[in-house]
């Protein structure tokens, strides 16, 4: 970590990296005690006054990439440089870390099953797990799911910031199917129905006769970046077993929500 020494004005002289390498010191700093660093912490461990460790936290709390602070409270890691990991984090990394979760779900079910992630505003597979070749090709990994038409897209966007959501939506929304919306006020609606329901469907909407269901993925700071997904042909998937089938994604899901949080925390360590 770089060192930063005091100045004869009292403040601190710029580190040999520049401005942002004093961001970054104290980034790294955070990063490695999350949730325990304060800000007599942070002028302690990089020799800074207090005067320069307000200044670079409060840049950084208003950037969203560290929270927390005030009197006599710790700092963590802030969910725009959280979701910055996940979205930067190597295939291995994530799949190493949900494919129990996914095979579980896959084995129990009898159908296919995915992992999907928000990079920047779209939705794309991480991987898959398919009992059946035939459906496979649906949900190969890094496909880009439809925002309007996907259950997981949706799962995802309907708990994403307005600014997200709308970069999501900008540009022709193709109408995939006779069952595709491409109303972007219904589409918002739909959004509102995922949330107050807990999970997004997709009903023939990219595919005549297939279905899926979307589990938003919550993680350990809140966040939903990732959903669990479920496909198969419509009737199979919305019948009357729907609440059994929704009781197993939401286990999976809060399986996923444990070990991606324990990854996030190990990549902000790294």
């Amino acid at each position: 970590m770089p060192i930063i020494q005091a100045g004869r004005n009292g403040d601190a002289e710029p580190s040999p990296g520049g401005p942002l390498d004093r961001y970054m010191s104290v980034l790294e700093l955070v990063a490695a005690f999350p949730g325990a660093v304060t800000m007599s912490d942070v002028c302690a461990a990089l020799d800074m006054p207090k005067t320069s460790a307000h200044r670079l936290l409060a840049g950084l709390s208003r950037a969203g990439l560290v929270e927390g602070g005030g009197r006599h409270r710790a700092y963590t890691l802030g969910k725009r440089l959280v979701r910055l990991l996940h979205a930067s984090a190597e295939q291995g990394w994530l799949e190493t870390l949900a494919r129990p979760a996914i095979e579980a779900l896959a084995a129990e079910r009898g159908e296919t099953c995915y992992l999907t992630r928000l990079v920047g505003h779209a939705v794309r597979v991480v991987f898959s797990i398919s009992p059946e070749v035939q459906w496979r090709s649906y949900v190969q990994p890094d496909l880009q799911m439809p925002p309007h038409a996907a259950a997981t897209a949706k799962a995802i966007l309907a708990f994403q910031a307005p600014a997200i959501v709308e970069k999501a939506l900008e540009g022709e929304l193709v109408a995939l199917t006779s069952q595709t919306c491409t109303d972007r006020e219904k589409i918002l609606k739909d959004y509102e129905t995922v949330r107050e329901k807990g999970y997004g469907t997709c009903v023939s909407e990219i595919d005549e006769g297939l279905g899926a269901l979307g589990y938003p993925v919550r993680l350990a700071d809140g966040s939903i970046l990732y959903s669990v997904g479920l496909t198969g042909p419509v009737q199979r998937i919305f019948n009357d077993d729907l609440p059994v089938r929704l009781a197993s994604l939401e286990q999976a899901a809060t399986a996923l929500s444990r070990s991606l949080s324990q990854g996030a925390e190990i990549a902000s360590r790294s």
